[in-house]
């Protein structure tokens, strides 16, 4: 999986995969849900990417504390971007 992808749940919902962060040697999105004209809605999900059997799952992070150190650590992944964006483009 990779970011600015969109992935497609059980549910058929699709998912806009925003921005990724490794923790404990699990990799974790921070992704948006696409409405039904594909475009990026207000609900925000954070999933745990899962490799099993050559496949790769997604399970949602439901645990709050993980929540809000996975938040802070794409918080400052993205901070990183944006400082190093040029004055000018």
């Amino acid at each position: 999986m990779s970011i600015d992808s969109v992935i497609t749940l059980e549910n058929d919902v699709n998912c806009l995969l925003l921005e990724k962060v490794n923790y404990e040697n699990n990799n974790y999105f921070l992704s948006v849900v696409l409405n039904q004209d594909e475009e990026p809605s207000d609900e925000y999900v954070i999933f745990k990417e899962i490799l099993e059997d050559n496949e790769t799952f997604v399970e949602k992070v439901v645990d709050p504390e993980l929540t809000t150190y996975l938040l802070k650590e794409f918080s400052t992944d993205v901070k990183k971007f944006v400082d190093n964006l040029p004055d000018e483009i």
